[in-house]
């Protein structure tokens, strides 16, 4: 096949019969903004931050134009127009004829113009003004359509709403027998000896020839494939059993091994004419009840109070350790594999297993999902829909089952992907659906029908599981650490802490007679540090409860330190309570990893585009497979105060670990302290040990915060420590 670059440029107009007055070059793929701004010499928006110059960007139709080129010599192939993907409805136009007409972002196009087509002739995309459900601002403009809520602004996003041409699109001269389709579905025995892999094949037209498949492993070697003799035919399947597999394993449980499917068509006299090349990774998962949960309801006749959520991969319960994955620009159009790659690995340095790719953003490209393949993150993935009642019109249920197929098509082959979630909150009070909701009823059915051997939920959360919080102290007075360890949920989907960027981020994006004091107006609201959520006036820079903890502080790096640090300290202990709740939790997902634009406060543990905070090193930390850890009451501390602190020793490994000593110390500036010393037994496979309680009368001190330290004999890398505040006045 042979691909052809498009070269195009972009206008506005209020009526799409008639073409733009003006026109700028186009950047494929992108976003109509981009474009416009960049012929403008506008800054680039998450540098001034001034958004909104381009809110009449949304009421108008945008037409892309290209020139067709002349081919004047076919011989005999066929002229496609290919696109991965155009942001949100659309018309393709060829000359003066409209040969498609969609809504939806997810779906590819592919249209055969070769008998509407003549070269020199004009190739339009006339993309419409954005979906708005009229029922007033915000995220509710989103609720009659498939397009993804965030962009109309939230506590971490700006309201700036993408249109245009966002995945990757061309023209492609094909054979006219051609490979149009390729689809495969597997199933692992259950005692993973046996895969059975069946293969489906739709070729453009009855076709003879011949027509070849293999399954090659990851050492090259052919597992099996098969020569098939056409016959005027259009469907091919295949199929094929794969003893003694290699199973693609979750990171930290085994190895990501990865099979290759290739498939190629040749015409009567051997030629070929078209070929494919896939990547198939084995495994089994399905989400079980957690330990202990039927024992919630032993009253008849009340049925279970939770849900199924413990993740069980290739037969092996997997305690879930990750983060909320949001796209990692506003204009998705322009992320691709060099975004990904430094965030994904990222990720996988902190021993995180799993990525759950949030209904508010759009669903990633191709290479996110093949580097979480290859690093072995798990991706719950979320349908684009968040926190809103959707439409149950016949017109949006149609778009979101078509939608909802192409995602499902295009990423179940990726072994990564092992939930399929409806949306997020989506059955909370502020959205008002049901499990009854015909919205989630078809995704349901879609992904039965598509993909039935991965899970799916119908919304997150559901019964038994937590979303929040999201403050280090909340309006009741009540620290992170004492509503998780007061709390019960079989697994922890969303829980924050929010912590300030970097100060030389903050000095990039706030001017500096405007950064300090912070002020709850101006550029430190338009980057949520103040107002961002509707529920804290404070957030996202909660001045106030730096303020009760540590004091006024007297510089912008004094204000920064201190936000960093509760960020950190407040994670670290809310993964590893998470961990020490289970069995009966089996996960500790927090929000959120990365953000969509320089922010100068959030829950984000990475800044734009890829700056860690300090708070990723302590989840870091607390997400190792073993490690020594501490059940501490609260953060802050007087003199006087008998400090107590309980030992325990937690490990997620696949293996078991032999035991040893754990020593306490507390560091009250340069001075510390032996407190305790605790033999542990042997930990088997996945076994948390609750030790002894360390007490310690607080002394007076001149520092603002001390440390609790850790330490086993000959395992350093199983050591920790935690900080905490010292009040040196009454609070």
């Amino acid at each position: 096949m042979n691909r052809y670059k498009l070269e195009w440029k972009v206008g506005y107009t209020s009526d799409p019969s008639i073409l733009p007055d003006k026109w700028v070059n186009a950047s494929v793929p992108g976003a109509v903004q981009l474009d416009w701004a960049s012929a403008e010499g506008w800054p680039h928006f998450w540098q001034d931050g001034d958004v909104g110059r381009y809110a009449w960007m949304e009421k108008v139709y945008w037409v892309y134009e290209t020139t067709l080129p002349r081919l004047e010599e076919l011989d005999g192939k066929r002229l496609f127009f290919v696109s991965g993907g155009v942001d949100y409805r659309f018309l393709v136009r060829v000359g003066d004829r409209t040969v498609h007409g969609q809504e939806g972002m997810f779906r590819r196009v592919e249209l055969d113009l070769t008998d509407v087509a003549k070269g020199g002739e004009t190739l339009e995309v006339v993309v419409f003004p954005i979906p708005d459900s009229g029922l007033g601002e915000g995220r509710i403009e989103a609720s009659h359509s498939v397009k993804p809520a965030v962009s109309y602004g939230w506590d971490f996003h700006p309201r700036l709403v993408p249109t245009g041409i966002w995945r990757e699109t061309f023209l492609e001269l094909r054979s006219a027998q051609h490979i149009k389709e390729l689809e495969f579905d597997y199933v692992v025995e259950d005692d993973f000896s046996v895969v059975k892999l069946d293969i489906s094949v739709e070729l453009s037209c009855l076709a003879s020839g011949v027509f070849e498949w293999s399954l090659v492993d990851s050492e090259g070697e052919v597992v099996d494939g098969e020569t098939v003799n056409l016959d005027q035919q259009s469907i091919v399947d295949g199929a094929c059993e794969v003893h003694d597999p290699d199973l693609w394993w979750p990171r930290g449980y085994g190895d990501q091994s990865m099979y290759f499917l290739a498939v190629s068509l040749h015409g009567e006299n051997g030629e070929l004419l078209d070929t494919k090349r896939r990547r198939i990774g084995f495994r089994s998962c399905r989400l079980v009840m957690n330990e202990g949960a039927w024992e919630e309801s032993p009253e008849m006749p009340k049925s279970r109070s939770v849900a199924a959520m413990t993740l069980e991969v290739n037969g092996k319960r997997i305690f879930v350790k990750g983060s909320n994955w949001v796209a990692p620009d506003v204009f998705p159009g322009v992320v691709g594999e060099d975004a990904y790659r430094p965030l994904l690995e990222k990720a996988a340095s902190c021993h995180f297993n799993l990525l759950r790719c949030w209904g508010g953003s759009a669903v990633g490209k191709p290479s996110f999902f093949e580097q979480c393949d290859r690093l072995g993150l798990m991706v719950w993935q979320d349908f684009p829909l968040a926190c809103n009642c959707y439409s149950e019109s016949p017109e949006f249920l149609d778009t979101l089952g078509q939608e909802a197929a192409a995602i499902v098509k295009q990423l179940k082959g990726h072994p990564c992907v092992v939930i399929w979630c409806g949306g997020n909150e989506l059955f909370n009070s502020w959205s008002g659906m049901t499990d009854q909701s015909k919205a989630i009823r078809l995704l349901n059915k879609k992904c039965y029908e598509l993909d039935p051997d991965t899970p799916f939920l119908p919304t997150s959360p559901i019964m038994g599981v937590g979303h929040g919080g999201y403050l280090f102290r909340d309006q009741l007075g009540k620290e992170c650490f004492e509503v998780f360890q007061t709390a019960r949920n079989s697994a922890y989907v969303e829980f924050g802490i929010p912590g300030p960027a970097s100060v030389e981020k903050l000095r990039s994006l706030i001017p500096e007679d405007q950064l300090f004091p912070p002020r709850s107006e101006g550029v430190w609201r338009q980057r949520h540090g103040f107002g961002a959520w509707e529920c804290d006036e404070g957030s996202w820079l909660c001045m106030d409860t730096v303020e009760r903890y540590f004091g006024r502080p007297e510089s912008i790096e004094e204000l920064v330190v201190w936000g960093q640090l509760m960020q950190a300290e407040g994670l670290k202990g809310l993964y590893e309570e998470a961990r020490r709740q289970k069995p009966y939790c089996s996960m500790a997902i927090n929000w959120c990893f990365n953000e969509p634009w320089p922010a100068a406060a959030n829950n984000s543990i990475i800044s734009w585009p890829c700056e860690p905070k300090p708070a990723l090193r302590a989840v870091r930390q607390s997400c190792r497979p073993t490690l020594a850890s501490a059940r501490v009451k609260r953060f802050s501390w007087k003199a006087g105060d008998l400090f107590e602190a309980e030992l325990w020793m937690l490990h997620d490994g696949p293996n078991s670990v032999k035991g040893d000593r754990v020593e306490a110390y507390l560091r009250f500036g340069d001075d510390e302290s032996f407190v305790l010393g605790w033999y542990f037994d042997a930990l088997e496979e996945g076994e948390n040990r609750v030790g002894p309680v360390l007490r310690f009368r607080v002394p007076e001190i001149e520092e603002q915060t001390f440390k609790l330290i850790l330490r086993v004999e000959g395992r350093p890398d199983w050591n920790s420590e935690y900080d905490f505040c010292f009040l040196a006045r009454a609070n």
